[in-house]
C-alpha cells in the first residue's frame, strides 16, 4: 500500500471547520487505519506527503532555517508575493529604462524565443531575496535559478515585505479565508520573473508580466500577477499588481489589486469586440504564435462551429485576459512550466473561472513532480466563468475538455508522450486521459500497469519464466467506459501485451482504475463544509477497501466459497490527517469485462436478484464464528492425520478473523448511525410532513390507495419514535452498541455494506463454465464500507435498492402489485442459501440442522429491523438530498447509480408500503408484549 497526502479544499463558501469539531473526524482515521496491517500487504503503499519534505531539484532554492512544522497565514503569504510582485516590477520599469533588456541571452540556441535578459535576473534576485528573508525555510521554485543560486550562496539578504496588503479584501469576502493557515512545508512559490521576455525584448511591453504563485499540496491556490507597464508603455498608469485567492477546488475565491488600479477602460475592453444583435458568435480564444500541431488541433475544437482566435504574447497574459473578460479561453501547448501558470490560474480561479490541462485533469503544480522539467506536458486550458453563453455550442470548460479527450490530432499526442500509455491496438477512440493519471497528476505508465498485472498475477516473479516475460506493449482509457462520480473517478484500462498469447497464459484484457482525489470533487467539498465527519468516514472507507481486497487470507476464503471479487493490482493510499479534503487514493484493480461475458444493469430481474442473495449468503456464511470455529477444527485434525500444517487458511479461522478484522470496518454500512448525523434519529418527522408527503401526495393516493392518508402522513413521526432502537438492533457492532454476547454473535459476519447495482457484475452462468447452482454468475465490487454486521443488512439494502419492480412483485408494467408474497419468497431463497453455505462449511451437519439454529424467523426480524433501519437513512437524508419526488424519479430513471427509490416511482411507493407495514407489525408487537 502507498499512501501519501493530498491537497487542501473547500466548496463555495468554504468554512475552516474549528479543531474540536474535528475530534470525532481524526478519531476514525486514528483508531480504524490499521496501518501496519495494511503495510504488509503486497502491492500496497501507504505514505504521509503532509510531513514529507520533498528532496531539493535542480531549480528549487530552500531558504535557511527551516522550520517544517510551523503554520503560516496564506492570506499573509500572499500579500508578501503580492510586495515581491512590485519589487520585481520595479526592477523590470529600471532595466527598461536603462536600456539594458538588449543584452539578453538565449537560454534555448534552438529557440530564438527563449530570452533571457538582464530583468529576469535582477527581478529574481530580488524577488528570492526578500521572501527567503521573510519566510525562511519556504520552498521556492524559480525560472532563472543558475544566477540566484549564486547570489543565494552569497548570502545577499533581502528586505522584509509586507503582511497587510490583501487584508482588508479578504476580511470582507465570503469564507473566511483569512483563517487559512497551512504548514509550510506543504506550500510552495513559483516565481516567472519575467514572464514575456521575448515580448520585453521586442518591445511588445503590455505583454510582460512578473509572476509569482502559491502552490498548496500541488494545487495554485493564490498567486500575484505584476505589471510593469501595465498600459504597455512606462509613461503611462504606474506598476499594478493583479491577486487572487482560492482554496484547491473551490469554485471562487476573492481576487484584488494592488500598488495602483488597473485602468477599468482595458479590463472591460473585449480583444473581438462582441455583436450587437444579441447573438451568439462564439468565444474569443487566446493563443501564442507557435506552429505546434497540438496547439492547432486545440484551438480548432474551440472555435469549432464559431468564434475568434486572437494571438497574444505571454503565458500569463492569456490566463490575465480571461480572468479580465477580454477572451474566454487560453490555450497554450505542451511546453510551459509551472511558473508560467502558477500565478495566474490562482487569480483565474478566484474570478470563478477554470484551468485544467487540455484534458481536463487539474494542472499539479509541485518541486517535485516526475518527468523531464517542471512542465504543463499536456497543455494548458483555462475558460472564464459563464463560457457556456458564448461558446457557439453552449459547451462549458468540461464539456471542452471532453471534446479535446475526442480529437483525433490530440490523442495521438497522448501516444507521443514518452514512456507513457505506449502503443496499444486501439486508440482511435476518446480517451478518458483525464482519469488515467497517478496520484502525482501525470499519465499512467504502461510498464507500470503491465509490471503490477504480472507481479499480482505470477506471484511476485515479474512475470519471468520459461517462455520469457509478460509485457504490455500499451493500454487503452475508452472514454465510453469512464465513470465519473460524486465520490470518485474511475476507468477501464484495455490492455495490449506484446506476447499475442499472454491471455491465454492468463493474464488480464483489462483492469478498472479507481481514483479518489477528494480535493477536486465539488461532492467531496460540500460534505467538507456541512458534514466534516463523513468526510473522515470516506477517507477511511477507501483503506478498507484496499485492505479488504489485499488480504489474501480474505481473499482465499471467498474464492473457496465461489465469491467473486476483484483482485488488487495496486493501491496507492495517501491519507492527509491535518487536511482530510487533502487525501486521495488509486487503486489498480481486476475488471469485470464485457469482454469476458460480465456486464452490469440498472435494476436487478427477479433471477438477478436470487444469484446475488446467493452470492452474499455464501460471503456471510464463510465469516459466521460457527464456520471459522468448524475449518479451525477441520484444519486441526489434518494436521493430526499427516503432521503437516495446512495450507490456505493457514490456521483458517484464527487467521483469517484476525485479518479480516484488522481490514475492515468493525461496524458495516455507510448508513449505520455512527455514520450519519445525530439530526436523522431527531428531524424525520419533519422532513417527511413538511418535505416528502406534499412531494408524494398526489402518488400516494394514486399508488397506495389501500393505506389511509392519515398513516401515510405520520410514516416519519413513527419511524422516527423507533429510529435509536432500530439502529442498535440492525447495527450491534458499532461503537456504542457493541453485543459481546447473546443473539447477535451468532450472527456476526463481514457483510459487502453497499450491495446496490451498480456494484453487481452478472455473466450467464454457462458462460463462466462452471457449476455455481444459479442462473447467474456474480461479481462483487466496491467494498469501502466492509465491516462486521448483520448479513441481513446486506439483504435488506439489495431490496431497497437494487430490485426491479418485478422482483419486488409488481407486474411488468410496475403499475399492479401481482404478489404480495414475492419479498418473503427472497428472504426464503436467501435463508436456504446461507443454510447451505453454513453445511458446506462444516458448521451444522445438515441444511435441516443449520436451518433449525439459524432459523428463518430469526432472519425476518433482522430484516425488518434493517429495512426500517434503512427508511431512516432514506428519508431523512438520501431523499432531501436528490429532492425527491416522482417528477425527480422519472428525470433520474436512466441513471445506472442512483439507487432503485432515487429513479423508480415503483419502487419509491413499495418502500413507503414497507416502511408502513414493518411499522404497524412493529407497533402491535411491542402493544403485545411480543419479540420487537
Amino acid at each position: 500500500v502507498r499512501a501519501a497526502p493530498s491537497c487542501a479544499s473547500s466548496c463555495r463558501e468554504p468554512r475552516y471547520v474549528p479543531a474540536d469539531e474535528m475530534l470525532s473526524a481524526k478519531y476514525i482515521l486514528a483508531n480504524s487505519f490499521a496501518t501496519a496491517h495494511i503495510c504488509r500487504l503486497r502491492n500496497v503503499r501507504i505514505s504521509s506527503r503532509e510531513h514529507r519534505r520533498p528532496p531539493v531539484r535542480t531549480n528549487m532554492l530552500n531558504s535557511r532555517g527551516s522550520s517544517a512544522g510551523e503554520m503560516i497565514s496564506v492570506v499573509e503569504l500572499l500579500s508578501t508575493c503580492v510586495d515581491a510582485a512590485q519589487r520585481g516590477c520595479a526592477e523590470i520599469r529600471a532595466v527598461h529604462q536603462s536600456g539594458g533588456q538588449l543584452a539578453s541571452t538565449l537560454k534555448d540556441v534552438d529557440d530564438p524565443r527563449s530570452a533571457l535578459t538582464e530583468a529576469d535576473t535582477n527581478a529574481q534576485n530580488v524577488i528570492i531575496s526578500a521572501l527567503r528573508t521573510t519566510w525562511p525555510g519556504l520552498r521556492i521554485v524559480g525560472e532563472e535559478e543558475e544566477k540566484c543560486e549564486a547570489d543565494q550562496a552569497s548570502g545577499k539578504e533581502g528586505v522584509f515585505l509586507r503582511r497587510d496588503l490583501c487584508s482588508d479584501e479578504v476580511a470582507a469576502g465570503a469564507g473566511g479565508l483569512e483563517q487559512w493557515a497551512e504548514p509550510l512545508d506543504v506550500l510552495t512559490v513559483f516565481i516567472d520573473p519575467v514572464d514575456g521576455t521575448r515580448e520585453f525584448v521586442e518591445g511588445r511591453l503590455a505583454a510582460v508580466q512578473c509572476l509569482i504563485g502559491i502552490a498548496c499540496r500541488g494545487r495554485a491556490v493564490a498567486g500575484a500577477i505584476g505589471l510593469p507597464f501595465p498600459e504597455g508603455t512606462t509613461e503611462a498608469a504606474p506598476t499594478t499588481v493583479v491577486w487572487g485567492i482560492a482554496p484547491p477546488g473551490a469554485a471562487t475565491g476573492i481576487r484584488g489589486t494592488a500598488c495602483g488600479e488597473r485602468d477599468p477602460r482595458r479590463v472591460r475592453s473585449r480583444l473581438v469586440p462582441a455583436p450587437t444583435t444579441g447573438s451568439v458568435s462564439g468565444s474569443v480564444c487566446v493563443t501564442g504564435d507557435s506552429a505546434n500541431e497540438c496547439l492547432a488541433a486545440a484551438r480548432a475544437v474551440v472555435v469549432q462551429g464559431g468564434g475568434a482566435h486572437v494571438v497574444i504574447g505571454g503565458a500569463g497574459n492569456k490566463i490575465l485576459a480571461v480572468a479580465e473578460g477580454r477572451a474566454d479561453v487560453a490555450i497554450m501547448h505542451f511546453g510551459t512550466s509551472l511558473w508560467d501558470t502558477c500565478a495566474p490560474e490562482a487569480v483565474l480561479r478566484a474570478c470563478g473561472g477554470k484551468v485544467t490541462d487540455l484534458f481536463g485533469a487539474p494542472l499539479v503544480h509541485s518541486a517535485t513532480r516526475p518527468g523531464e522539467g517542471l512542465l504543463n506536458d499536456l497543455g494548458v486550458l483555462a475558460t472564464a466563468p459563464g463560457l457556456a453563453l458564448v461558446d457557439a455550442a453552449g459547451r462549458d470548460h468540461a464539456q471542452l475538455a471532453e471534446a479535446m479527450r475526442g480529437d483525433a490530432r490530440l490523442q495521438a499526442t497522448l501516444l507521443a508522450v514518452p514512456s507513457r500509455m505506449g502503443n496499444p491496438i486501439a486508440f482511435n477512440i476518446p480517451q478518458a486521459a483525464d482519469i488515467a493519471r497517478n496520484l502525482d497528476g501525470t499519465l499512467l505508465v504502461a510498464s507500470w500497469v503491465g509490471q503490477r498485472v504480472v507481479s499480482a498475477l505470477c506471484g511476485g516473479i515479474g512475470g519471468e519464466g520459461e517462455d520469457g516475460s509478460f509485457k504490455l506493449r500499451g493500454y487503452s482509457a475508452p472514454e465510453s467506459c469512464a465513470v465519473r462520480g460524486l465520490m470518485s473517478n474511475a476507468c477501464r484500462l484495455e490492455l495490449c501485451w506484446e506476447r499475442e498469447d499472454a491471455e491465454a497464459a492468463g493474464m488480464v484484457s483489462s483492469c478498472f482504475y479507481k481514483v479518489v482525489c477528494l480535493g477536486d470533487l465539488e461532492y467531496a467539498r460540500i460534505k467538507a463544509a456541512t458534514q466534516p465527519l463523513k468526510i473522515a468516514r470516506d477517507v477511511r472507507s477507501a483503506a478498507v477497501e484496499a485492505a479488504f481486497l489485499s488480504c489474501k487470507p480474505v481473499t482465499a476464503a471467498l474464492a473457496a466459497a465461489g465469491v467473486k471479487v476483484p483482485r488488487c493490482f495496486d493501491a496507492d493510499l495517501r491519507p492527509c490527517e491535518g487536511d482530510l479534503l487533502a487525501s486521495a487514493f488509486a487503486l489498480l484493480l481486476e475488471d469485470f469485462s464485457p469482454r469476458d461475458q460480465w456486464r452490469q444493469v440498472a435494476l436487478l430481474s427477479p433471477s438477478q436478484t436470487r444469484s446475488a442473495l446467493a452470492a452474499l449468503a455464501r460471503q456471510h456464511a464463510t465469516f459466521m464464528p460457527a464456520a471459522i470455529t468448524a475449518r479451525m477444527r477441520d484444519a486441526a485434525s489434518k494436521t493430526s492425520v499427516d503432521g503437516k500444517a495446512p495450507c490456505g487458511d493457514g490456521g483458517p479461522g484464527a487467521t483469517l478473523l484476525t485479518e479480516a478484522a484488522a481490514a475492515v470496518w468493525p461496524s458495516g454500512t455507510y448508513w449505520q448511525p455512527d455514520f450519519q448525523p445525530a439530526s436523522q434519529m431527531t428531524e424525520l418527522a419533519d422532513i417527511w410532513r413538511d418535505i416528502h408527503y406534499p412531494s408524494f401526495a398526489a402518488a400516494f393516493a394514486a399508488e397506495l390507495p389501500d393505506i389511509s392518508p392519515e398513516a401515510l402522513i405520520t410514516v416519519g413521526e413513527r419511524l422516527q419514535l423507533v429510529a435509536v432502537a432500530l439502529g442498535a438492533e440492525a447495527h450491534p457492532f458499532s461503537e456504542d452498541h457493541a453485543v459481546g454476547s447473546g443473539w447477535a454473535v451468532e450472527w456476526k459476519t463481514v457483510i459487502h455494506g453497499d450491495p446496490k447495482a451498480g456494484n453487481i457484475f452478472f455473466r450467464e452462468a454457462t458462460a463462466a463454465g462452471t457449476d455455481i447452482g444459479g442462473v447467474w454468475e456474480v461479481g462483487l465490487i466496491d467494498f469501502q464500507w466492509t465491516g462486521f454486521g448483520l448479513g441481513a443488512s446486506d439483504v435488506a439494502y439489495i431490496i431497497c435498492a437494487a430490485c426491479a419492480p418485478e422482483s419486488l412483485g409488481y407486474g411488468a408494467d410496475g403499475k399492479c402489485r401481482e404478489d404480495p408474497g414475492a419479498v418473503a419468497a427472497l428472504l426464503d431463497h436467501y435463508h436456504a442459501e446461507l443454510c447451505l453455505a453454513l453445511t458446506k462449511n462444516g458448521a451444522a451437519t445438515s441444511v435441516e440442522a443449520a436451518a433449525a439454529r439459524w432459523t428463518r424467523q430469526a432472519v425476518q426480524m433482522q430484516y425488518e429491523s434493517c429495512m426500517l433501519d434503512l427508511c431512516r437513512c432514506v428519508f431523512g437524508y438520501q431523499w432531501v438530498r436528490v429532492n425527491a419526488s416522482p417528477a425527480t424519479l422519472h428525470k433520474n430513471k436512466s441513471s445506472m447509480g442512483r439507487n432503485s427509490y432515487n429513479k423508480s416511482l415503483p419502487n419509491a411507493m413499495w418502500l413507503v408500503r414497507e416502511c408502513d407495514a414493518l411499522l404497524t407489525a412493529r407497533k402491535l408487537r411491542e402493544d403485545g408484549g411480543g419479540m420487537a
